[in-house]
């Protein structure tokens, strides 16, 4: 039943009009707080959200906001004319509480709700569910791909490598779509060979001190990990079921009616990118910067 029909049944005279106010200062409130172009213009603050602990795209390092999302965010805020607010969150149990919680509602524990929240996946479902959100913008194409060490599974190595009987690992972070991929892929002849790790961090250490032959994770990562290293390597980017994601593209997220604060975004977004600024900030990580793909 909804609140006006419980009005027009339960009220009459001033208590129903009193009654419509409160349910009409709900509703108001519900979606205060919206940011439009003209107000983040007002305000002169554009307010980031980006991920914690998501190297190399966004980190905590000795009390600043560093990473790809964060310089990006700093360099669109300069586009707009503004000053950023980089806000760093902790991910929720899915992509869609994140949404929600940091662009339209706003935390449960308290906090503002940011003007554009970064590192979004681009996917039609995702899209589809979160209609009090506008994803677009999408400027990353991002993939699963395995690092090997050619100089000792030889030039020609590639998953087979790590079959049961051949004895070399392959490490990569615990509980994601490529420890699941690597658990089962050839009918789990090289589960015996995987080595998981909670951090992807620990598994990319765990490779660069001879503890594994193989490297497998997405290549934002992998890039940043082995930036500045020795090693003679080869990469491959094995094909995951269609039950798996293995490539999809990253964009951003803004409230539903802040659509024209999308847009100037994107339209910042497309001069970093021909000015070069854009793949200059993912250099600076040692990330190769990719376009966009259509999937």
């Amino acid at each position: 039943m909804t609140p006006m029909l419980l009005i027009d049944r339960c009220c009459s005279g001033w208590m129903c009009w009193i009654t419509a106010c409160v349910f009409t200062l709900m509703s108001l409130t519900q979606f205060a707080g919206a940011r439009p172009l003209d107000d983040v213009i007002e305000a002169g603050e554009l307010r980031v959200i980006v991920y914690t602990d998501a190297k190399p795209f966004s980190w905590e390092e000795g009390g600043k906001v560093v990473g790809i999302n964060s310089d990006l965010g700093r360099a669109i805020a300069k586009q707009l004319g503004v000053k950023p607010k980089i806000i760093a969150r902790g991910a929720g149990e899915e992509v869609d509480d994140d949404i929600r919680s940091n662009i339209w509602q706003g935390p449960r524990t308290g906090g503002v709700k940011g003007d554009v929240m970064m590192h979004v996946p681009m996917e039609r479902e995702l899209i589809a569910r979160n209609n009090l959100a506008a994803v677009s913008n999408a400027y990353y194409h991002e993939e699963v791909i395995l690092a090997l060490k050619s100089d000792v599974l030889g030039e020609d190595a590639d998953l087979q490598s790590f079959q049961d009987v051949k004895g070399n690992k392959v490490a990569c972070q615990f509980a994601t779509s490529t420890h699941y991929f690597l658990a089962f892929a050839d009918d789990g002849k090289l589960r015996n060979n995987v080595s998981p790790f909670i951090k992807f961090e620990s598994a990319a250490e765990n490779f660069l001190e001879g503890g594994a032959a193989g490297l497998m994770g997405r290549r934002a990562q992998i890039e940043s990990a082995l930036k500045g290293s020795d090693l003679k390597l080869r990469f491959l980017t094995p094909e995951f079921p269609e039950t798996l994601r293995s490539r999809w593209n990253v964009g951003m997220a803004v409230k539903e009616d802040s659509r024209d604060l999308g847009y100037a975004i994107g339209a910042a977004l497309r001069k970093l990118k021909a000015s070069g600024e854009l793949a200059e900030i993912f250099e600076k990580y040692g990330v190769s910067y990719v376009d966009p793909k259509k999937i």
